[in-house]
């Protein structure tokens, strides 16, 4: 069985818990826009994860489905905004929030999105203790999510920015809410704040590998697989680590070259032909290959302390997938 059949069969639960949550009432706009996005589909790596997580540690992965949900649609209001942000057109294989409902009600349904998620791990059967943290985690995790797309946003002023800084944004921006489901799902299954801290940072490590390795698909993959048009972050400018590394090895003709395709506003389809021609050429395709590989066997070396069952290997199928998918 496919590793995508079995995040599948294994989201059956979290799918149903979003479709009980996410029905639509008056004002039935709003509550249409909220499930625009998340009942469209996705991977649903982050509940499965959480849920993973919970069983590979000795808990029952029925009590993390409340929270597996709720950072879904954490994940997903997210990507209203972001897509408000990016003014992209297509999510999820979908016409963006924004562009069926409005600008103004897919701002509110980010918002409701958001505080919706709160109500739903407030009803996870398990301690006060336990869901006094889960929200207090969810809630610092949410603050730095917005602190890592404030550092997005600003990297598209900047002519390059330093890889370290790129890392630290994305880690805000994308691994910290891995490291949540990681995190939520080991609590619940029982272990303390430590343990469950050092599985965070598993998910960190893999989260990082993850973005670094969606950078490379945006430029490389058809807008089929994505989901979205394909070389949207060269169309906006933005200085991922593929052109971050492309900047730092190119000669100064290629360089200005590729600098003058992320800051044109009307970017043709052969101009983003060119600028992955330029990142390929110069060995940067490549190394943030090789990078988001490095975060992976990190990650697959936290959890070889754990039994070897069902949960531990799918979730190193997970991990592996994460960081391989769509080539």
């Amino acid at each position: 069985m496919s590793i995508k059949i079995k995040l599948a069969e294994k989201a059956k639960d979290v799918e149903k818990a979003l479709n009980r949550y996410l029905v639509i009432r008056e004002p039935k706009k709003l509550y249409e826009a909220m499930a625009h996005i998340p009942l469209a589909g996705g991977k649903r790596l982050r509940p499965v994860m959480a849920q993973l997580t919970c069983e590979m540690v000795g808990g029952n992965g029925k009590k993390a489905i409340p929270f597996a949900a709720a950072l879904e649609v954490i994940h997903n209001f997210t990507l209203v905004h972001d897509d408000v942000m990016d003014d992209d057109d297509l999510r999820h294989g979908v016409s963006a929030c924004h562009t069926v409902y409005g600008l103004p009600t897919a701002i509110l349904a980010g918002d409701s999105l958001f505080a919706y998620a709160f109500e739903m791990i407030a009803e996870s059967d398990v301690s006060h203790k336990i869901i006094t943290e889960l929200v207090r985690h969810t809630a610092y995790t949410v603050r730095r999510i917005a602190e890592g797309q404030q550092m997005d946003i600003n990297f598209e002023d900047e002519e390059t920015v330093k890889p370290e800084l790129y890392l630290e944004m994305i880690r805000l921006k994308t691994s910290i809410l891995f490291g949540s489901a990681a995190y939520g799902g080991a609590l619940i299954g029982g272990k303390n704040v430590d343990e469950a801290n050092e599985l965070r940072q598993m998910a960190i490590w893999v989260g990082l590998g993850f973005q670094i390795w969606d950078d490379f698909l945006d430029a490389t993959a058809p807008a089929e697989v994505l989901g979205k048009p394909s070389g949207s972050d060269i169309r906006q400018g933005k200085r991922t680590l593929l052109v971050i590394e492309a900047l730092n090895r190119t000669n100064n003709n290629e360089r200005k070259e590729l600098i003058r395709i992320l800051d044109d506003t009307n970017t043709t389809d052969n101009d983003v032909k060119r600028a992955v021609q330029i990142m390929s050429e110069c060995g940067a395709l490549d190394n943030c290959r090789e990078q988001a590989l490095e975060y992976l066997n990190g990650a697959k070396k936290t959890i070889k302390k754990y039994e070897q069952g069902e949960a531990r290997t799918m979730l190193e199928e997970l991990l592996e997938y994460m960081v391989t998918r769509g080539h």
